[in-house]
This record gives structure tokens, sequence and C-alpha cells, in this order.
């Protein structure tokens, strides 16, 4: 299904650039791109298994000119490894697992394979006025849909878009997906095959190992739909619904307030999550289900910060209730939930709280122009690592630090931007360590992760 839909936007462009300004249409292209370089080091408890790897990849892409309104384009990403220690073998011997980071640098879904070229983008764009609607394959950015860029090559979508910004104070969003390129893979799959694929499934709530990958949950793809409003002053209102047919439907509401009163800054803002399994939640089976039938979850956020000059400090706060768990793939995109840091996610939690403090720090007042940093602490309170009910990854409760820095080239140098992450986690719960290298801490809590991503974009 996702070769014929593919094939058929192609043909489609041909025909709409089949006419006497095609000549124009391609002169007046855009070839754009990145070169990422890319270091993780994956530094895991006492004696346990430790990973490293170093990447060279990106994307090269060409979009035409304007013919009528119409734009086609496409794009080839490709990565591969410089060196690491990551294979299949290389497996920590009583927790039977390899890395859980290093791996997603190329393909989760196979440890030995070293490199991997696909086409990432290939679509039709219609644009008049402020509407436009995009066919094909293409780099989404919604709350959970997103590129969720933290490994070599992004999250890519394949289906049909629609963006509107024509009504004033008010932006419009609308489509249907049926094929993934999951981050951490090497290969385009359907809706439904993407379920699971290079990422671990966890445990489903009667206790036995959930089984909804491998092409086990059934769905016709993903249909999607948002409203913003931005007609008050310094505020933003949107509403998603993430319509997953016969698995889940999820609605998400989020405001954020923004004011300056001179050299400072206040801000606030709230979420709201609600959903439901939809049909039999993706299978009859319920260990195969993604959803348990009849399972739901609401979750709820807050955010307030406030900033003087180029420093801002955020106080944030997550609250599942244990009516279910949180669930949304993370073969997909990351949360958008206030209390999210980088290397660690909520999916999968049910009756849990969490709060985190963020300091904001663009150092241009100091004469460092393009140096900028953000610094989290935050702790994440989870249910007990072995209550599968509520917690599907046996994820104890944790602490996490962060520091993540940027810098971005000028200059002869402009493009370039350098990033250097660090991330502590720190077990806060129960780990039952018998042994140490147990499933709950293994590649999961007392573990310490360093990166180093360089780009540059042309």
């Amino acid at each position: 299904m996702k070769k014929n839909f593919l094939l058929l936007s192609m043909v489609a462009a041909s025909s709409l650039f089949a006419g006497s300004d095609l000549s124009s249409a391609f002169q007046e292209g855009k070839v754009s791109g990145q070169i990422r370089y890319y270091y993780m080091d994956e530094d895991n408890k006492g004696n346990l298994k430790d990973y490293y790897g170093s990447a060279l990849g990106g994307y090269l892409k060409y979009e035409t000119g304007s013919l009528e309104g119409f734009k086609a384009g496409a794009a080839i990403y490709a990565a591969t490894y410089l060196s690491d220690n990551v294979t299949s073998t290389n497996t920590e011997s009583t927790a039977k697992k390899g890395s859980r980071y290093v791996v997603g640098l190329m393909d989760a879904a196979d440890p030995d394979k070293n490199q991997l070229m696909n086409l990432g983008e290939a679509y039709i764009s219609y644009q008049k006025s402020k509407t436009k609607a995009t066919v094909g394959r293409m780099k989404l950015n919604t709350p959970f849909i997103n590129t969720e860029d933290g490994r070599m090559i992004p999250t890519l979508e394949q289906g049909i878009w629609v963006t509107s910004k024509d009504i004033q104070n008010y932006e419009l969003q609308a489509g249907y997906i049926n094929a993934f390129w999951n981050r951490s893979t090497s290969d385009w799959k359907s809706v439904q095959d993407s379920f699971g694929y290079g990422y671990p499934q966890g445990i489903a709530p009667n206790g036995k190992p959930s089984n909804y990958g491998s092409g086990n949950t059934n769905t016709n793809g993903v249909y999607v739909a948002s409203a913003a409003y931005t007609g008050i002053a310094n505020t933003k209102l949107e509403v998603w619904d993430y319509y997953i047919q016969n698995v889940f439907n999820l609605g998400y509401f989020e405001g954020n307030y923004n004011k300056k009163f001179g050299n400072f800054t206040a801000l606030a803002g709230a979420q709201y999550i609600n959903e439901k399994d939809v049909g039999n939640g993706g299978n009859d089976d319920r260990t195969k289900a993604y959803m348990d039938h009849g399972e739901k979850s609401e979750t709820y956020g807050a955010k307030a910060g406030i900033g003087y000059a180029d420093t801002l400090l955020t106080l944030a706060s997550t609250v599942t209730t244990d009516k279910g768990r949180f669930l949304f793939p993370r073969e997909w995109g990351k949360e958008p939930l206030f209390t999210f840091q980088k290397r660690e996610r909520s999916d999968g939690s049910g009756g849990c709280d969490a709060w985190l403090v963020t300091l904001d720090q663009d150092f241009k007042g100091l004469g460092l122009d393009g140096l900028t940093s953000k610094i989290g602490y935050g702790r994440y309170h989870k249910q007990d690592a072995k209550n599968a009910i509520l917690n599907k990854y046996g994820l104890p409760s944790y602490a996490q630090t962060s520091v993540d820095v940027f810098y971005n080239f000028k200059g002869p140098l402009k493009g370039l931007a350098l990033e250097y992450l660090f991330t502590r986690k720190s077990a806060i719960g129960n780990t039952y360590e018998t042994p140490v290298s147990s499933a709950y801490v293994f590649g999961k809590n007392d573990i310490n992760l360093q990166n180093i991503i360089l780009n540059y974009n042309f």
C-alpha cells in the first residue's frame, strides 16, 4: 500500500511539471542538506557493559521552484558508523541485553548493520494563499508525531498533510499517514508494521511480554487534526486529535502564555491528554494488542517560569492518573510533556507523577553570541517496576540530570552547529538488584550518557 501511494504521488508530480515552465521551475529549485557527525557514549553502572559509537551521515535534498503553486521535492538520507562496539553478540551476559542508546545511531532492529541509506522525502505540494497540501514522503513536526531528532536520521512520514492560516488567528492542520520510517531503523514500514519495529515492546497488563509488533497490530493508518488559536495577546491555545484506526484515540490540549515586562519574562502553560482504546486495541488477543481492551488514561501538566535578560528559570509538573498507562508509540516521535528530558520517556506509565526544573541561558550578553545552554533536574515517580498494569517497561522511579550546551558558529563557519549533551539517571525506586544487572538497572538507571553532535546545515 505504501509503495503504491508513493508511486501515485510521483506520477502526479511528473504530469504536473510536464508544462512549458518546467525548465524555470527546476532552475529556480533549491538544494539543501545536512552533514552530521555524532559521538555517543553509554556508561552503565559498575562493571556492566558499556557502549560507544561514532557515525557520519546526513541528507541531501532538492526542491523545485513553484509552478502555478505546485512544487516537488526529494531527499536522500544516509549514515555510516566510523567506529563502534555495538553488535548482536556484544551483550550484557546476565541482563541478556545489548546497547539501549548507541544502537539507535544506526539500526536498532539490526545491531550488526553498519550503514544505511534510503529515500526519506519524495513529495509534491500545492499552495494557494496561506493553505498548503503535501502528498508523499515528508518530515512532520507535531506534538506527538515528530522528527525526535536525537540520533543520526529523524523519523519521517508518508501520507497527505494540509495546513492553513487563511483564517485570521487560526492555524489548522489535518492529515492521514499510512507509513513511517522509524528513527533508528533502516526501512519504511506501513503504520501497522511500524509498531514495535526497532523498539522494545515491554510487558502487557496481564504480566506477559507484549507482542504487538511484527504486524500483530491491525490498523489502516493514522488520522490527525488540529487547531491553534493566537487571538489572545501573548497566548497560544491548541488542540490535537490523533486517531489510530482500530487501536486508540488521543486528544491533546496545550495552552501557553508568554509575556515580556521590560527585561523580565513570565510564562505559564497547561496540558491535558485523554486517550482510550478503539476497536480491539489493535488485536483481539490482549497480549498482541497495543492498547489493552477498555484501557484509558488521563495526563495533566503545568509549568511556570520567570526570566530576566538572557536567563530563564522554569518549573514543570506532570501527573498521569491510575486509570491506565499513558501510551503513544515511541517509534513515531518524542512526547510534548513539559517534564520531558532527552534520553527517557513517560510512555508506558500510569499512576505516576514528575517534576522538572530547568535553567536556560543565552550567553550573548557576555559577549559569547551563539552559545546557549539548558540545565535540567527532574524526579520521575513511577509505580513499582514489577507492576505491569501501570508500568509497561519496568522502569523504576528515577532522578535525571541533564546538561545541554549549544554553539552556533558565525562568520565563515556559519551553518555549523555544535551540541554537547550529558545526562545522568539515578534510581530512586526499587531496582531489585539480584544481580546488579537486573532488567531494572541495565540501560535504565545509574547510567551516564554523553553525546557530541556536529551539524553543518546548508
